[in-house]
């Protein structure tokens, strides 16, 4: 696999062209990154204040 092809898509008629390896190492950190604030927040949620 070809982890240096270039990924083209437009956002906003903006077009864009980024490697595969960054657009998936983007996609990694977004999704851990959501899923800790999810966890944080819940965290946050279930503690009770006197």
């Amino acid at each position: 696999m070809n982890w240096k092809k270039p990924i083209r898509f437009k956002i906003s008629g903006v077009p864009w062209e980024i490697p595969l390896n960054v657009f998936l190492l983007l996609l990694f950190l977004t999704i851990l990154l959501m899923l800790a604030g999810a966890y944080l927040g819940f965290q946050f949620g279930t503690q009770t204040s006197p």
